[in-house]
């Protein structure tokens, strides 16, 4: 673990050197699929350096699509000139910037970039080539490690509200600041000081659901299949959009670990959320989401708590499997609960 002065001295120097090339290569930001708010928090606050040191936009690779409130903050973002959407085909003489998940798990193919660099909180497995940037698993979000660059490179963050936004990334990662590290506290000290209020940062996220929303939500409760081992309960269900939000509703209403599946342009989306306990010695990706892509290929990205998985499967097979899996990775037989 580093002191904070050292990992302050190392932002300092990776925000320099994207800023440098920034001046001579276009920047492309990604993500994991399904990106979420410390996700475009974190885009947010490197398109503020580079448009400090160039006075060019980077673009953002929007393939794996956006949870409900990152779509909101993107495209605020993009309104307003701050990032753009990158173009389908990026040629040579652009350099990538990977946030909040490594390289195998982003909406982007990092070799074919003339230079990457992650900068990640998520723990890397060393499964893949070594890029300069930071992964730092103490910190609580990335937004954080993003913040504190703009800190160290004396990078102005000229509104309030984009201030605002950046916070509100780190609010969400660290669940309004209730598992902040001492790099969350310095990042939110500093972005008060250009403004943001924890308050307006907190409206952000605790919205009020349209009513596409809510019927989404009712009508994955309606479908829930329950499945008991113990005092364990897995709930599956499906839904055509807001699956994440049907997921969290669903761990609310009492599910140890919620899976929300939706089919969609010839791919199925696995959206899981787990509660605190009993994702507190392993998350989703070792949980399932990792056995799922191995057997029916795609990818995943995402959190312990919180993550996503396109696969090439239907709902009846994942219905069938996820139990299973599920059960022989933790020595279990899980039995379906009669509606």
């Amino acid at each position: 673990m580093l002191d904070l002065e050292k990992l302050r001295g190392i932002l300092k120097r990776v925000g320099e050197e994207i800023g440098d090339l920034s001046k001579e290569k276009k920047v492309a930001i990604a993500s994991h699929p399904s990106a979420d708010l410390d996700s475009i928090s974190s885009a947010l606050a490197l398109s503020l350096l580079i448009k400090s040191r160039s006075n060019t936009i980077p673009c953002y690779i929007s393939s794996g699509g956006f949870d409900t409130l990152a779509k909101r903050v993107y495209e605020d973002a993009v309104s307003k000139g701050y990032m753009g959407d990158c173009p389908a085909n990026l040629q040579s003489n652009w350099i990538l910037l990977v946030v909040d998940t490594p390289c195998r798990r982003a909406s982007a193919e990092c070799s074919s970039f003339d230079a990457v660099y992650v900068i990640d909180h998520h723990m890397s497995s060393g499964e893949e080539p070594r890029y300069p940037g930071i992964v730092y698993p103490e910190a609580s979000s990335t937004t954080e490690l993003c913040t504190l660059m703009l800190e160290e490179t004396s990078t102005d963050i000229p509104d309030p509200q984009l201030a605002n936004k950046i916070l509100a990334g780190i609010l969400y990662d660290t669940r309004t600041l209730t598992l902040a590290s001492i790099i969350a506290i310095e990042a939110t000290r500093y972005l008060m000081r250009w403004g943001a209020r924890i308050g307006e940062a907190l409206h952000l996220i605790r919205r009020s659901p349209g009513v596409d929303e809510r019927i989404a939500r009712l009508k994955a409760m309606s479908r829930v299949m329950i499945y008991r081992s113990g005092e364990i309960l897995l709930c599956i269900t499906h839904v055509g959009a807001y699956e994440a939000s049907a997921a969290q509703i669903l761990i609310g209403g009492g599910c140890d670990l919620a899976i929300v599946i939706s089919e969609k342009d010839g791919e199925t989306r696995v959206v899981g959320r787990c509660s605190e306990e009993f994702c507190r010695e392993a998350g989703l990706g070792d949980m399932i989401l990792d056995d799922l892509v191995k057997i029916y290929g795609g990818g995943w990205g995402g959190h312990r708590l919180a993550a996503v998985a396109s696969v090439k499967a239907s709902y009846e097979e994942l219905l069938k499997k996820i139990p299973l899996l599920l059960g022989r990775k933790l020595g279990v037989e899980f039995m379906l609960l009669e509606k």
